[in-house]
């Protein structure tokens, strides 16, 4: 998987979060869980691959916890991707 590019760690990021939520609406789940089950291992590639995800509207971080849940618009792009 190429690391460098922001919008292919973001696509692995929300395929891992999908499968994390098995797909449903409303589930957060923590941001290190995430990126280990997508295979991004190093501080600033998990930074990335968030705030990626997030500005393009397929997730929105916790306020309180570090913790992420797609949108209904990353949901639709996980199951495709997945």
């Amino acid at each position: 998987m190429p690391k460098s590019d922001p919008l292919e760690l973001a696509a692995h990021f929300i395929v891992a979060l999908y499968a994390a939520t098995r797909g449903r609406s409303g589930r957060f789940r923590r941001i290190a869980d995430c990126a280990e089950r997508a295979g991004i291992t190093k501080a600033a590639e998990i930074q990335t691959a968030g705030s990626t995800a997030e500005k393009a509207g397929f997730l929105v971080v916790h306020v309180d916890e570090p913790a992420v849940m797609l949108t209904a618009k990353g949901l639709e792009v996980a199951a495709k991707r997945r």
